[in-house]
Protein backbone atom coordinates (compact mmCIF):
# COMPACT_ATOMS: atom_id res chain seq x y z
CA UNK A 1 0.00 0.00 0.00
CA UNK A 2 1.04 3.57 -1.23
CA UNK A 3 1.68 6.08 1.26
CA UNK A 4 -1.12 8.40 -0.42
CA UNK A 5 -3.62 4.98 -0.12
CA UNK A 6 -2.23 4.56 3.88
CA UNK A 7 -3.42 8.08 5.01
CA UNK A 8 -6.63 8.15 3.26
CA UNK A 9 -7.60 4.71 5.04
CA UNK A 10 -6.32 5.97 8.34
CA UNK A 11 -8.14 9.48 8.37
CA UNK A 12 -11.27 7.66 7.45
CA UNK A 13 -11.14 5.25 10.44
CA UNK A 14 -10.59 8.06 12.39
CA UNK A 15 -13.39 9.90 11.08
CA UNK A 16 -15.99 6.86 12.00
CA UNK A 17 -14.75 6.84 15.56
CA UNK A 18 -15.07 10.41 15.77
CA UNK A 19 -18.93 10.04 14.69
CA UNK A 20 -19.53 6.97 17.02
CA UNK A 21 -18.33 9.11 19.98
CA UNK A 22 -20.48 11.91 19.23
CA UNK A 23 -23.55 9.20 19.02
CA UNK A 24 -22.51 7.79 22.84
CA UNK A 25 -24.41 10.81 24.70
CA UNK A 26 -27.76 10.39 22.60
CA UNK A 27 -27.29 6.57 23.06
CA UNK A 28 -27.76 7.02 26.74
CA UNK A 29 -29.85 9.37 27.24
CA UNK A 30 -32.45 6.71 24.94
CA UNK A 31 -31.17 4.29 27.52
CA UNK A 32 -32.07 6.44 30.74
CA UNK A 33 -35.30 7.47 29.21
CA UNK A 34 -36.59 3.89 28.78
CA UNK A 35 -35.37 2.97 32.21
CA UNK A 36 -37.57 5.34 33.75
CA UNK A 37 -40.52 4.19 31.85
CA UNK A 38 -40.25 0.60 32.98
CA UNK A 39 -39.44 1.92 36.52
CA UNK A 40 -42.69 3.91 36.45
CA UNK A 41 -44.75 0.80 35.01
CA UNK A 42 -43.36 -1.41 37.95
CA UNK A 43 -44.23 1.22 40.49
CA UNK A 44 -47.88 1.93 39.13
CA UNK A 45 -48.17 -1.93 38.61
CA UNK A 46 -47.01 -2.05 42.48
CA UNK A 47 -49.28 0.41 44.07
CA UNK A 48 -51.56 -0.52 46.84
CA UNK A 49 -54.86 -0.60 47.49
CA UNK A 50 -56.33 2.32 48.49
CA UNK A 51 -60.56 2.51 47.54
CA UNK A 52 -62.87 -0.05 46.47
CA UNK A 53 -65.74 1.22 44.78
CA UNK A 54 -68.96 -0.70 44.51
CA UNK A 55 -71.18 0.29 41.32
CA UNK A 56 -74.25 -1.02 39.98
CA UNK A 57 -77.65 -1.47 41.07
CA UNK A 58 -78.25 -2.50 43.73
CA UNK A 59 -80.10 -1.76 46.76
CA UNK A 60 -79.75 -0.86 50.14
CA UNK A 61 -79.45 -4.27 51.32
CA UNK A 62 -77.40 -5.78 49.19
CA UNK A 63 -74.39 -2.81 49.78
CA UNK A 64 -74.69 -2.75 53.01
CA UNK A 65 -74.43 -6.88 53.09
CA UNK A 66 -71.70 -6.45 50.44
CA UNK A 67 -69.75 -3.85 52.17
CA UNK A 68 -69.56 -5.95 55.13
CA UNK A 69 -68.30 -8.96 53.63
CA UNK A 70 -65.96 -7.43 51.53
CA UNK A 71 -64.39 -6.32 54.70
CA UNK A 72 -64.41 -9.50 56.18
CA UNK A 73 -63.64 -11.95 53.18
CA UNK A 74 -61.70 -9.90 50.40
CA UNK A 75 -59.19 -7.82 51.80
CA UNK A 76 -56.06 -9.73 50.92
CA UNK A 77 -57.13 -10.70 47.82
CA UNK A 78 -58.03 -7.45 46.82
CA UNK A 79 -55.10 -5.77 47.89
CA UNK A 80 -52.85 -7.95 45.65
CA UNK A 81 -55.21 -6.89 42.45
CA UNK A 82 -56.28 -10.23 41.85
CA UNK A 83 -59.12 -9.46 40.02
CA UNK A 84 -60.61 -13.02 38.86
CA UNK A 85 -60.83 -14.57 42.45
CA UNK A 86 -61.88 -11.39 43.16
CA UNK A 87 -64.82 -11.90 40.46
CA UNK A 88 -65.09 -15.61 41.66
CA UNK A 89 -65.03 -15.20 45.60
CA UNK A 90 -68.01 -12.67 44.75
CA UNK A 91 -70.03 -14.84 42.82
CA UNK A 92 -69.82 -17.41 45.88
CA UNK A 93 -72.55 -15.47 47.53
CA UNK A 94 -76.00 -16.93 46.73
CA UNK A 95 -77.81 -13.05 46.17
CA UNK A 96 -75.20 -12.46 43.50
CA UNK A 97 -75.73 -13.95 39.72
CA UNK A 98 -72.60 -11.92 38.43
CA UNK A 99 -69.54 -9.72 39.71
CA UNK A 100 -66.92 -7.93 37.87
CA UNK A 101 -63.74 -6.68 39.10
CA UNK A 102 -61.79 -4.27 37.32
CA UNK A 103 -58.79 -1.33 38.17
CA UNK A 104 -59.15 2.33 38.38
CA UNK A 105 -55.31 3.32 37.95
CA UNK A 106 -53.64 3.72 40.04
CA UNK A 107 -55.48 2.19 43.19
CA UNK A 108 -58.96 1.92 43.11
CA UNK A 109 -60.69 -0.90 42.60
CA UNK A 110 -63.95 -0.81 41.18
CA UNK A 111 -66.50 -3.61 41.64
CA UNK A 112 -69.67 -3.93 40.13
CA UNK A 113 -72.07 -6.80 40.94
CA UNK A 114 -75.84 -8.35 39.55
CA UNK A 115 -77.93 -9.27 42.37
CA UNK A 116 -80.34 -12.14 41.65
CA UNK A 117 -84.04 -9.63 41.97
CA UNK A 118 -86.75 -11.88 43.64
CA UNK A 119 -89.84 -12.47 41.71
CA UNK A 120 -91.21 -15.30 44.18
CA UNK A 121 -90.86 -16.99 47.00
CA UNK A 122 -89.60 -20.71 46.91
CA UNK A 123 -90.00 -23.41 49.34
CA UNK A 124 -88.90 -22.30 53.03
CA UNK A 125 -87.05 -18.87 53.11
CA UNK A 126 -85.41 -19.49 49.33
CA UNK A 127 -86.36 -17.34 46.55
CA UNK A 128 -87.01 -17.40 42.69
CA UNK A 129 -85.35 -14.90 39.93
CA UNK A 130 -86.81 -14.72 36.94
CA UNK A 131 -85.25 -17.07 35.03
CA UNK A 132 -86.36 -19.92 37.78
CA UNK A 133 -83.18 -20.01 39.73
CA UNK A 134 -83.31 -20.66 43.13
CA UNK A 135 -81.58 -18.81 45.28
CA UNK A 136 -80.82 -17.70 48.76
CA UNK A 137 -81.75 -14.09 50.10
CA UNK A 138 -79.47 -11.20 51.19
CA UNK A 139 -79.68 -10.77 54.34
CA UNK A 140 -82.70 -8.58 56.42
CA UNK A 141 -84.90 -9.15 53.01
CA UNK A 142 -86.60 -12.34 54.72
CA UNK A 143 -89.71 -10.31 55.23
CA UNK A 144 -90.16 -9.23 51.47
CA UNK A 145 -93.49 -9.69 50.24
CA UNK A 146 -93.94 -11.88 47.25
CA UNK A 147 -96.17 -14.29 45.82
CA UNK A 148 -95.32 -18.14 47.01
CA UNK A 149 -95.02 -21.04 44.48
CA UNK A 150 -94.71 -24.49 45.41
CA UNK A 151 -93.17 -27.63 43.40
CA UNK A 152 -90.99 -30.40 43.15
CA UNK A 153 -87.36 -29.11 43.02
CA UNK A 154 -87.43 -29.54 39.08
CA UNK A 155 -90.70 -27.62 38.74
CA UNK A 156 -89.49 -24.27 39.82
CA UNK A 157 -88.76 -23.06 35.61
CA UNK A 158 -92.50 -23.84 34.86
CA UNK A 159 -93.86 -22.64 37.55
CA UNK A 160 -92.04 -19.10 37.10
CA UNK A 161 -93.00 -19.28 33.42
CA UNK A 162 -96.22 -20.09 34.20
CA UNK A 163 -96.90 -17.07 37.13
CA UNK A 164 -95.33 -14.77 34.29
CA UNK A 165 -98.31 -15.83 31.79
CA UNK A 166 -101.02 -15.74 34.27
CA UNK A 167 -99.71 -12.26 35.72
CA UNK A 168 -99.20 -10.74 32.48
CA UNK A 169 -103.40 -11.79 32.07
CA UNK A 170 -104.31 -10.23 34.82
CA UNK A 171 -102.60 -7.05 34.15
CA UNK A 172 -101.54 -3.86 36.04
CA UNK A 173 -104.57 -2.65 36.88
CA UNK A 174 -106.51 -6.12 37.94
CA UNK A 175 -107.97 -5.67 41.43
CA UNK A 176 -106.56 -9.56 41.39
CA UNK A 177 -102.97 -10.57 42.90
CA UNK A 178 -101.82 -14.07 42.62
CA UNK A 179 -101.06 -15.07 46.60
CA UNK A 180 -99.25 -18.19 45.32
CA UNK A 181 -99.10 -21.10 43.12
CA UNK A 182 -98.74 -24.79 43.33
CA UNK A 183 -98.00 -27.75 41.05
CA UNK A 184 -98.15 -31.20 42.73
CA UNK A 185 -96.38 -34.11 41.36
CA UNK A 186 -98.98 -35.20 38.75
CA UNK A 187 -98.97 -31.29 37.53
CA UNK A 188 -102.20 -30.14 38.41
CA UNK A 189 -101.91 -26.37 39.45
CA UNK A 190 -104.01 -24.47 41.72
CA UNK A 191 -103.84 -20.62 41.95
CA UNK A 192 -104.87 -18.77 45.61
CA UNK A 193 -105.54 -15.42 44.81
CA UNK A 194 -105.11 -12.52 47.82
CA UNK A 195 -108.72 -12.12 47.90
CA UNK A 196 -108.49 -15.87 49.46
CA UNK A 197 -110.25 -17.21 46.08
CA UNK A 198 -108.68 -20.44 44.97
CA UNK A 199 -108.99 -21.54 41.91
CA UNK A 200 -107.68 -24.97 40.02
CA UNK A 201 -106.03 -24.99 36.88
CA UNK A 202 -105.73 -28.47 36.23
CA UNK A 203 -102.86 -30.30 34.21
CA UNK A 204 -103.21 -28.22 30.79
CA UNK A 205 -104.78 -25.03 29.19
CA UNK A 206 -104.00 -23.66 31.93
CA UNK A 207 -104.08 -19.64 30.39
CA UNK A 208 -107.25 -20.58 28.96
CA UNK A 209 -108.80 -21.42 31.75
CA UNK A 210 -107.67 -18.71 34.01
CA UNK A 211 -108.90 -16.33 31.36
CA UNK A 212 -112.46 -18.27 31.67
CA UNK A 213 -112.27 -17.78 35.62
CA UNK A 214 -111.23 -13.77 35.05
CA UNK A 215 -114.14 -13.37 32.93
CA UNK A 216 -116.36 -14.67 35.29
CA UNK A 217 -114.68 -12.64 38.24
CA UNK A 218 -115.40 -9.60 36.14
CA UNK A 219 -118.95 -10.46 35.87
CA UNK A 220 -119.49 -12.41 38.83
CA UNK A 221 -117.57 -12.00 41.50
CA UNK A 222 -118.01 -11.34 44.88
CA UNK A 223 -116.38 -9.24 47.27
CA UNK A 224 -116.11 -11.26 49.80
CA UNK A 225 -114.18 -14.28 48.58
CA UNK A 226 -112.17 -16.00 51.45
CA UNK A 227 -113.06 -19.76 51.24
CA UNK A 228 -114.74 -19.71 47.25
CA UNK A 229 -113.52 -22.35 45.15
CA UNK A 230 -113.23 -22.27 41.77
CA UNK A 231 -112.82 -25.42 39.55
CA UNK A 232 -111.92 -24.24 36.55
CA UNK A 233 -110.75 -27.81 34.44
CA UNK A 234 -114.40 -28.22 32.80
CA UNK A 235 -114.50 -27.82 28.98
CA UNK A 236 -116.83 -25.02 28.60
CA UNK A 237 -117.69 -23.97 32.11
CA UNK A 238 -116.27 -23.21 35.92
CA UNK A 239 -117.80 -24.73 39.31
CA UNK A 240 -117.94 -22.68 41.97
CA UNK A 241 -118.44 -23.63 45.57
CA UNK A 242 -119.30 -20.92 47.97
CA UNK A 243 -118.84 -21.88 51.74
CA UNK A 244 -122.22 -20.41 52.61
CA UNK A 245 -123.66 -21.48 49.18
CA UNK A 246 -123.58 -23.70 45.85
CA UNK A 247 -123.41 -22.31 43.19
CA UNK A 248 -123.19 -24.05 39.87
CA UNK A 249 -121.50 -23.30 36.90
CA UNK A 250 -121.08 -20.06 34.75
CA UNK A 251 -121.24 -21.07 31.00
CA UNK A 252 -121.85 -24.04 29.09
CA UNK A 253 -121.52 -27.76 31.08
CA UNK A 254 -119.31 -30.06 29.01
CA UNK A 255 -120.61 -33.19 27.93
CA UNK A 256 -118.96 -35.79 30.34
CA UNK A 257 -118.50 -33.05 33.12
CA UNK A 258 -115.46 -33.48 33.61
CA UNK A 259 -112.37 -31.12 33.29
CA UNK A 260 -109.12 -33.64 32.99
Amino acid sequence: MNKARWQQHYFGALAQARRTLQSLPSLLAVTVVLSGVVAVGVNIVTQPLERVVIVGEIGTLHRQALEGWLVDNLAETASNWELEETEALLETLPWIQNAAATRVWPTTMRIEVEPHTPVALWGDGSFLNSDGQVFEPVPGSEGLVLPKLSGDLNQQSELMDLYLQLSGLLGADSVLRLESLSMDSLGQVSVLMDTGLRVKLGRRAQLTRFQRFLDWHARYGASDQHGVAVDARYRNALAVADPNQMTVLSGVASRNGRGY
